[in-house]
């Protein structure tokens, strides 16, 4: 019985040993003994490799020309997504200055608000202080009241009290005569 090494495989394949030694090892295909650190092959298990490796050399061939198409297909889908890579980076771009945008009205408004409190304060502190004038107003004016009143009274009394002094002067002056 004949045995091959994979030198004499690839030579009948046309190709180079270590893809001959890769479809073995991913067909695991067993070799029949081993000589001086070279793995020998029967012939049916040459012939099974021939036959493969001529056989997948031609799907792959098939399966290239199918490539063709598909790789144009993968370049218009790297196209695609750069594009909406782009778009989406415009987009980024874009809400950025709208957040700085927002952040800046944000930061404008915290300051109206800051600005109508001192406001309200300020309004407060008047309202209490008015409150404060009129309590005191309240609680002189009755003590005024009294005294316009007694002022009021006294002179009514002088009135009262000169009318009948020039009334005794009057008769006295008519009798004492």
């Amino acid at each position: 019985m004949k045995l091959y090494s994979m030198r004499d495989i690839s030579e009948e394949v046309g190709k180079d040993k270590s893809n001959v030694y890769r479809y073995i090892k991913k067909h695991n295909i067993a070799h029949t003994d081993v000589k001086e650190r070279t793995m020998l092959f029967n012939a049916t298990q040459k012939n099974l490799i021939l036959k493969g490796m001529t056989g997948e050399s031609m799907a792959h061939v098939t399966q290239r020309s199918q490539h063709v198409p598909h790789n144009e297909y993968k370049e218009e889908e790297s196209n695609n997504a750069r594009q909406v890579i782009a778009a989406m980076q415009a987009n980024i771009e874009n809400l950025k200055e709208q957040n700085a945008l927002l952040a800046k009205q944000l930061e404008s408004k915290d300051k109206q608000l800051n600005e109508a409190q001192k406001l309200v304060d300020q309004q407060q502190q008047l309202n209490l202080s008015t409150q404060r004038l009129l309590t005191q107003h309240e609680e002189l004016q009755p003590q005024t009241t009294q005294e316009t009143t007694e002022q009021a009274q006294q002179p009514e009394e002088n009135n009262n009290y000169q009318k009948k002094v020039t009334k005794k002067s009057f008769f006295k002056s008519l009798f004492d005569n």
